[in-house]
């Protein structure tokens, strides 16, 4: 199987926050926990994160996102830099792989194995996060939802991602908008 070398640039749990888009919720990140580990359970997602042990069959124990999506979204809706791409509220942010590439696939990640199942899109508060225009500058490429399968430690850092689909990293940031979403 071929192996891509990624980097985790970060890793965040929202222990009890509940952001779906709907009220007045605080989305500023405050609620955020970076960690430099985490530890993940088969069928359940991160340790002390709020979706952890939701339900074994959950399409989204872990969330993954594209650093590089988060620097052309930065760079179309003219953030500033202190603004990072946690605000997009995904557990796992890495950089060097094509998400799409994932949907429908098992890859493995530090001794991990996840299922990519399918596409994590940005809900309407994605606006009021990260400013106008973020959920429609987000659609079609707003992340990877993904089941654990077996149990382990992320951590932040260089790393290898084995699955057997191909893909080419160096198009990780364009990620258009595909016909069709899982």
């Amino acid at each position: 199987m071929p192996d891509y070398p990624i980097t985790i640039e970060g890793l965040y749990i929202a222990p009890k926050h509940r952001v779906f888009g709907r009220g007045q919720e605080d989305l500023s990140g405050v609620d955020l926990l970076s960690q430099d580990s985490v530890k993940v359970i088969a069928d359940a997602g991160i340790e002390g994160d709020r979706f952890c042990r939701l339900r074994p069959s959950y399409n989204g124990h872990v969330t993954f996102f594209s650093r590089e999506v988060w620097d052309e979204v930065s760079r179309l809706l003219e953030l500033p830099i202190s603004m990072g791409p946690e605000l997009a509220r995904r557990n796992v942010i890495v950089s060097g792989v094509d998400l799409k590439a994932l949907y429908g696939v098992e890859f493995l990640l530090q001794g991990i194995r996840f299922f990519g199942s399918g596409h994590c899109a940005p809900c309407p508060a994605m606006n009021r996060a990260i400013g106008p225009g973020a959920t429609k500058a987000l659609r079609g490429r707003g992340g990877l939802r993904a089941q654990v399968k077996s149990n382990g430690f992320l951590r932040v850092g260089h790393c290898e991602l084995v699955t057997e689909r191909v893909f080419d990293s160096r198009k990780a940031g364009e990620q258009p908008l595909s016909p069709k979403l899982p």
